[in-house]
């Protein structure tokens, strides 16, 4: 891949409090990303709070992504090898008809999945996934 060229004066840099970097994680195959939200709440346990989830529209999947202490990275363990693995999935089944349009943080700090095809709106709580 190639990468952008910073020096670009077309290229938004948030008041200079921003700066360009490479993606971080790309998918090889087009899985129609619809939503990304930090969960900010331990609700489903400490290991998730702050983590990112990513939703799809055609598998209808839910992917649970961890970051580094400083949140400027993605962390991934030894077995990944650079392709998505059944370990990134977080949940799944909300492709009946269509996939997932949204992800949210309730009030509650629970995850809450907008399944379009299913037109449903799902609570994850902790056990629900099993």
């Amino acid at each position: 891949s190639t990468a952008l060229d910073t020096s670009d004066p077309k290229l938004v840099d948030f008041q200079e409090k921003g700066k360009y970097s490479d993606p971080e994680f790309v998918w090889n195959r087009t899985i129609g990303v619809t939503s990304i939200k930090f969960l900010n709440s331990d609700k489903l346990g400490k290991q998730y709070e702050n983590d990112m989830f990513v939703a799809d529209f055609n598998k209808g999947n839910v992917y649970h992504f961890e970051l580094n202490k400083e949140r400027t990275k993605l962390i991934f363990d030894a077995a990944f090898e650079g392709r998505l693995n059944e370990k990134l999935i977080f949940a799944k089944g909300f492709a009946d008809r269509g996939g997932v349009t949204d992800i949210e943080v309730g009030p509650d700090g629970y995850l809450y999945i907008v399944s379009y095809g299913q037109g449903k709106i799902f609570r994850i709580v902790p056990g629900s996934l099993q």
